[in-house]
């Protein structure tokens, strides 16, 4: 028997895209250590990635009030990112 996913909801969807920002980030920045054979850095951002994503599936089954505390630290922590790059 099939079960639909439940109903995605626009706050849903904003924390998702929140976090996958910040992913995004990540995964800029692991190409460039990666690159620049910088082996600390790689180990730190897979870390942080791992976070992420660990975060991005926790959205599923979370209650609003966790879903809106993700997307402002997600929020937040990319502003944070862009501006001191790390």
């Amino acid at each position: 028997m099939h079960i639909p996913p439940p109903p995605s909801f626009p706050e849903d969807e904003a924390a998702k895209e929140a976090v996958g920002a910040v992913i995004a980030w990540y995964g800029r920045q692991l190409l460039d250590a990666r690159r620049a054979g910088d082996q600390q850095r790689l180990e730190e951002l897979t870390g942080q990635m791992q976070a992420c994503a660990e975060d991005r599936r926790r959205l599923v089954d979370a209650a609003p009030e966790e879903i809106e505390r993700i997307k402002g630290l997600y929020a937040e922590r990319l502003r944070n990112l862009e501006v001191g790059g790390s």
